[in-house]
């Protein structure tokens, strides 16, 4: 019985926490950045703690923990310099996208 009960509440444990995480995703991205290399980004990277998914010109992640500038150094850092940033549909000015890109590899 006692294993039955532990079983049910692991069940209900997974069930609750896979659509807390289909919820993030499916609100859409809140960082989308395009490289200048295009042809070069991978399908997807992690930059510091950001999954990123490529397809096309650009690349989309969900919310993150850091600032927006952070998020947009760590991931230049993984795929070279980006020509345009938005972070929770704001795109970032010539100013933050050149000191953004200043910290690309």
């Amino acid at each position: 019985m006692r294993t039955l009960i532990a079983l049910a509440a692991l069940a209900t444990s997974a069930t609750l926490f896979a659509g807390s995480a289909t919820d993030a995703f499916a609100q859409g991205p809140a960082y989308r950045l395009v490289p200048v290399a295009a042809s070069t980004a991978p399908n997807s990277f992690v930059a510091r703690e950001t999954l990123w998914k490529c397809a096309g010109d650009a690349c989309v992640a969900t919310k993150a923990t850091s600032r927006p500038e952070v998020v947009c150094a760590a991931a230049v850092r993984e795929v070279g310099k980006v020509s345009a940033f938005t972070a929770n549909g704001q795109d970032f000015t010539a100013e933050q996208l050149e000191k953004c890109n200043a910290k690309a590899r």
